[in-house]
């Protein structure tokens, strides 16, 4: 009974330091949207209509993470000119740190209800040929 309350515990423990760790990957990820894409995609993600696309429930963040690591390195030469409807163009954050896209990205892909899984900082390192 004694080694059942001491595994059960130590359970308890290993899932709450994993909770606390996915909570400062959320915390960091929102931190760094709010400074670098909040200004122009708002921070509920809701966009400008005709300046900035919103970005609530859109293709890129439920589909392969390429797609979201790309918009942020590349910013609008990500697309197709000629295909966005939005005046504003969004700069390059090729500058940023391979951690800070992928806490980005995690952060799009799992907030503003979209459905994305979690991109790596090994994604972000094959998006960019490294």
């Amino acid at each position: 009974m004694g080694l059942w309350k001491t595994s059960a515990a130590c359970g308890c423990i290993i899932i709450a330091v994993q909770s606390a760790a996915v909570a400062d990957v959320g915390l960091k990820g929102k931190q760094l949207y709010d400074s670098y894409c909040g200004s122009c995609h708002q921070m509920d993600g809701g966009g400008v209509p005709m300046m900035q696309p919103e970005l609530i429930e859109i293709d890129r963040a439920r589909d392969p993470v390429g797609g979201v690591i790309e918009m942020i390195l590349k910013g609008s030469a990500a697309i197709e000119p000629g295909l966005s409807d939005f005046a504003n163009e969004m700069p390059s954050f090729d500058y940023l740190s391979n951690d800070e896209i992928a806490q980005i990205a995690t952060y799009v892909r799992s907030n503003f209800d979209n459905i994305g899984k979690a991109v790596t900082v090994a994604d972000v390192k094959k998006q960019r040929g490294e």
